[in-house]
Parts: C-alpha cells; structure tokens; sequence
C-alpha cells in the first residue's frame, strides 16, 4: 500500500534551485536510503515532506489525503506532523530536560497527555533503544550515539506512520555510529516505514528497500539497492559509489 507520494517539490533559496521537481513514492514498510553529495537537496526535501521549510510547488499524498505543499495551512501542518517522527542530524534535544522528559514533552504539551501516561509510553521506547537505564540523565551527560537514540525515542513515541532520519550519524563519532544504526536496523525489522538520508553506504545496501539517488536538486537515479549498488545505469551514480568505496 502506497503511504507516501510526493508530486514535483520546487524549492528554491534567493533564485538559486534547490529542489528542481523531485517526485517519488514510499510503500508502507519501506525504508527509503536517500544518497547524494552534500548540497544535493535532500536535507531540504525531507523538511519540505514535514513543513519545516515551505516548498515553492508540490504535492504530497500521505495516508490517504493530500496536501499543497506551497499552500498548507497551520491545521494541515499539525496533521501531518502528528502522524511522522523526524531525527535530526544533531538530536535537538533540550538540554534542561532529562531523557524521559525530552520523550515525554511533545506528549504532554502537543497531545495534552496526562503525565503518568506519558511517561509509561516513554519509558517503553527509551527501554526499546537500549536507554531507560539513563531516564533520569541529562544530554550533557550522554554521548553523542545516546542521545541520538532519546531523540529516535522522542520519535518512536508518537507513534509516527513514518519517521524521517536527517544523516543521523553524521554528527557522531565513528565508535558509536554502529549503535544507532543497530536501533535503526530493528526498526526496519519491525515494520516501520522510513525515509533516511544517510552517508552510511553498508546501511542503505543491506537495510533498505529502495535507494534514492539525488544531486543538483533532482533525483538521477532511483531502485532497489541491487539496482543502485550492482548495476546503476548513470554515470553519475557509479561515480558517487566509486568516491564512496575509496573511504573506506
């Protein structure tokens, strides 16, 4: 069943082009891998996909309902964020709350949850990444791969028919990239549908059911990752792919 479709997204910075007409579909269960060099557009694709910058032209079709995405009103905007999670490059948690509070801030003040309520959903999802032994620790106190993980249980919390992923590794220390991708793998185990723009080529090979290539705010080339990783058809991707395999 197709959950997400996104028709032509436009977006552009002071005249210059940053997505130039991107269209694409997600099934649910999928996780979508989306590659390309930095300034491709795909950071600003997925921030288009949840209003946190307003497209110039485009259409998104999400659960069953449309949205403009150029002329969304506030009562759309808050729709479809109550049905998505997003992880951040850079967690954003706040940094006066604990891990349980950061989980459980958006339920109480967003959902108008009762507290005792919140915090049993929380406590759950920060047990199913590996930190409800750290409930009660503030981020300056966790490394960075776990926060990352609170902020894939902020996530996880509101129950989000998709979760968006903005290079959730990148901000980390190679020695614990491994452990959020291990939370990331179990969720694709389990079914959940994600969108996850990513650096990390062994994830988007082996986890993902579809990957995305994008550069100059287009899509050159999309597929299963047999397709993309095996035989792309472009060249530009085959040189992306080469630049890749020489980091490691």
């Amino acid at each position: 069943m197709t959950l997400l479709e996104v028709r032509n997204i436009h977006k552009s910075f002071e005249g210059m082009n940053v997505l130039d007409g991107i269209s694409f579909a997600v099934e649910q269960g999928d996780v979508v891998a989306i590659l390309g060099p930095s300034g491709s557009g795909k950071t600003t694709l997925l921030r288009c996909l949840n209003f946190l910058e307003i497209a110039d032209e485009g259409t998104i079709y999400f659960d069953g309902k449309a949205y403009d995405l150029h002329n969304v009103n506030r009562d759309e905007i808050a729709e479809v964020r109550r049905k998505t999670g997003f992880v951040f490059q850079n967690y954003n948690l706040f940094k006066n709350k604990t891990a349980l509070e950061n989980v459980t801030e958006g339920l109480i003040v967003a959902r108008k949850m009762p507290k005792h309520e919140a915090n049993e959903i929380a406590e759950k999802m920060l047990e199913r990444v590996g930190m409800l032994d750290r409930k009660d620790y503030y981020p300056s106190q966790l490394s960075g791969g776990q926060q990352q993980r609170v902020a894939i249980a902020r996530a996880l919390a509101t129950k989000p028919k998709i979760i968006y992923f903005d290079e959730p590794t990148s901000a980390l220390d190679p020695e614990l990239i491994g452990e959020v991708l291990e939370v990331m793998k179990d969720l694709a185990k389990d079914g959940y549908t994600m969108i996850v723009v990513t650096h990390e080529m062994d994830f988007a090979k082996d986890v993902s059911s579809k990957v995305i290539f994008m550069e100059h705010g287009d899509i050159i080339e999309q597929g299963s990752p047999r397709d993309i990783f095996e035989n792309p058809t472009q060249e530009r991707t085959k040189a992306f792919l080469r630049m890749e395999d020489r980091k490691k």
